[in-house]
């Protein structure tokens, strides 16, 4: 290493400026800037602040003559001597001992048989590791000196140019390498990416055509492996991934990922994702078969605490991704009663300043970004293809599924490979429910409280020290969040209410509403979690309204997949029930005697059309065939028929007919016509 003082003739770089030491007068250092010409005088007690700092740094003849003018030049450091090999150490490290022995400050004031018996005597002294088998000799020793004192004392001058040693490469002949530059351009690097040997037969082919044309003494040697290695050694890797893999592919694998966005309180910025569970889940009754289910998953940057998740079977959804977002924000107040064996508490909720999700379709939905907005929290969407703009929740699914879903009964693993054997359908046994009890267990008893590198502590640590400098805010209310990230449908006011879902909703809000604007068309918001109770957007007061469900102690508590399976389930059992064998033999047996009434009263064409009653003689005669209807017996009978009765007996019939809907008091005295 080379040591430096800030004496004259001294250079050193200070705030992107070179300068020269031109005279030190007492404690103050009078310096001209190289290039400009300008003056300037230093206190030395501010130079080695500066020093101390990394603000100044102290250069040597060739480090100035090779400066660039680049305002923001990178810090390097020259290679040290314990970046050779052992033995190039201690080859220089004995040098060294000769010179600091014989002239430490570099003067040599001997004879040559002087400093012939001074190496001797040095080398009988000498650590046997570095003495060697006889003492060097004055030439070499000058060499050494020479050299060592024109680099300022750096032993690295000392040390032989080791990595220059061995056999030269040849020279190539000028069309030989030609015809090796084209191979690799024309047969290696292209989108196809032929092999090396391919390349290299390709070469070796263009030189057998080219000596053909050549004399005998004239031939281009043969292209050997090496020869075409080191060619190829010459060009840039990222220029060979480009030409061969694209520039995407070259940038992602040359770049360095560097540490992401720092966040300063919980909950400034959180990221979310969905991923497939490597897992196989059953049903709970039947035991068969429902296949992976997808999670959701928000984490918090700042303290890398778990905030919120969503288990489902559906693929990704702007729905997902909302019922995530209300798992978030809302305290988890379930975790104790739903999952008793939980033993630590999961305290993470509030409002998100900002949410950082990838460019899927569901993080692009209108009903997201609205939801967002009226929230306060601000969507930020990363680069497409860009995955490490948000590592925190990648590499949190990963922990997921590898510390979790892989050690339980029915795992997929994370690739089909990883399976060797294990037969993942056999050994299946967790529901749905089982797998929600697992996540959370996971989440809170190890997770939380599991030491982060990234961090230097556990996210629950992390958190609980965040939350206490900045306090996590909250809606107002429960129902601002259910409107907001609930389900929206447009739906018209009718006298039964509103009917979502099948099911109806009516409130005195409601009734209001219709009796102002009549049956019209509102905006729906509907809790997926529970159906119990919706809200109806008030375009006049402009705000929601709430109305219950007609049927509260079945739609309460019930989430929207609940109730879609029950009703699912409930077709089919009637399906499958003799009732409805009943109903449609009923139904076709109508449809049978309907046919033969009307085959039966169709009037022929020779027939005279009917001549239509009265309508004073009409009620007369309606009244006398309901009440024959009303003596006649339920079922037909088989007795002949009675002779007409002579004395004139006939049915009771009055004589002065009631009118419908009219009191038996109430006559009319009026003859009746017709008689």
């Amino acid at each position: 290493m080379t040591r430096y003082s800030f004496k004259v003739g001294e250079f050193f770089s200070l705030q992107q400026v070179n300068y020269l030491i031109e005279q030190v007068i007492d404690e103050t250092v009078h310096v001209v800037a190289i290039g400009e010409g300008s003056k300037s005088a230093y206190k030395i007690d501010e130079l080695l602040s500066r020093f101390a700092n990394g603000d100044l740094r102290f250069l040597s003849r060739e480090e100035l003559s090779t400066a660039t003018a680049d305002p923001t030049p990178e810090r390097c450091v020259e290679r040290s001597l314990s970046n050779f090999p052992q033995r190039v150490q201690r080859q220089a490290i004995a040098k060294w001992r000769y010179l600091e022995a014989i002239c430490p400050d570099g003067r040599l004031g001997y004879p040559r048989q002087v400093v012939a018996d001074l190496l001797r005597k040095v080398w009988t002294e000498l650590d046997p590791k570095y003495r060697g088998d006889r003492p060097p000799s004055p030439p070499s020793f000058y060499r050494w000196r020479a050299r060592w004192v024109w680099s300022n004392f750096d032993i690295r001058a000392l040390i032989d140019k080791w990595e220059l040693r061995g056999r030269r490469q040849a020279i190539l002949p000028d069309k030989l390498s030609e015809l090796i530059d084209e191979g690799i351009e024309k047969v290696y690097l292209t989108p196809q990416r032929e092999s090396l040997r391919e390349a290299l037969e390709w070469v070796q082919h263009e030189v057998e055509k080219e000596n053909r044309r050549r004399a005998p003494e004239d031939t281009l040697p043969r292209v050997t492996r090496r020869m075409f290695n080191r060619a190829l050694a010459r060009i840039d890797r990222y220029a060979i991934l480009q030409a061969r893999y694209g520039e995407r592919y070259a940038k992602d694998a040359t770049r360095i990922y560097g540490k992401g966005p720092a966040c300063t309180r919980p909950l400034e910025r959180v990221e979310v994702d969905h991923t497939p569970v490597d897992i196989l889940v059953v049903d709970s009754s039947t035991g068969l078969q429902l296949g992976r289910p997808w999670i959701t998953v928000m984490i918090d940057a700042y303290s890398r605490m778990i905030v919120g998740i969503h288990v489902s079977f559906r693929k990704p959804s702007v729905r997902s991704v909302l019922r995530c977002l209300k798992h978030a924000i809302l305290p988890k107040s379930y975790v104790k009663e739903r999952f008793p064996k939980v033993t630590g508490d999961w305290d993470a909720y509030g409002l998100i300043d900002q949410l950082v999700c990838d460019n899927g379709l569901e993080f692009h939905a209108q009903d997201l970004e609205a939801a967002c907005a009226e929230l306060g929290t601000h969507v930020i969407y990363c680069p497409t293809r860009a995955p490490q703009m948000k590592g925190r929740i990648e590499r949190s699914l990963k922990t997921l599924n590898y510390g979790l879903v892989h050690l339980q009964p029915g795992t997929t693993f994370a690739t089909y490979d990883k399976r060797h054997a294990y037969d993942s359908e056999r050994t299946a046994v967790l529901t749905l429910e089982a797998l929600q009890e697992l996540v959370h267990r996971w989440i809170i008893d190890v997770y939380s409280v599991n030491f982060h590198r990234g961090i230097q502590t556990t996210p629950k640590q992390k958190w609980d020290e965040g939350v206490a400098k900045f306090p996590r805010r909250l809606p107002p209310s429960t129902d601002v969040v259910n409107v907001y990230l609930g389900n929206t449908a447009k739906r018209i006011l009718s006298k039964n209410g509103i009917e979502v879902h099948a099911l109806q909703y009516a409130s005195p809000a409601l009734q209001d509403l219709r009796r102002r604007r009549g049956d019209i068309e509102v905006t729906v918001r509907t809790d997926p979690d529970n159906l119990g109770t919706i809200f109806v957007f008030d375009e006049e007061a402009r705000q929601y309204i709430e109305a219950k469900s007609t049927m509260p102690e079945y739609a309460e508590g019930i989430t929207a997949e609940q109730h879609k399976w029950m009703l699912a389930k409930a077709r089919k059992e009637y399906e499958a029930s003799p009732l409805r064998l009943a109903l449609l033999a009923a139904k076709s047996a109508l449809r049978d005697d309907t046919a033969r009434l009307i085959q039966g009263g169709t009037p022929s064409k020779t027939k005279s059309k009917p001549v239509k009653a009265a309508n004073a003689d009409r009620e007369a005669l309606m009244q006398r065939e309901e009440t024959r209807q009303a003596q006649l017996p339920l079922e037909p009978t088989d007795e002949p028929d009675l002779p007409d009765n002579d004395q004139g007996d006939e049915p009771d019939v009055p004589l002065f007919p009631i009118r419908r809907g009219a009191n038996s008091s109430n006559f009319v005295n009026r003859k009746p016509t017709g008689i």
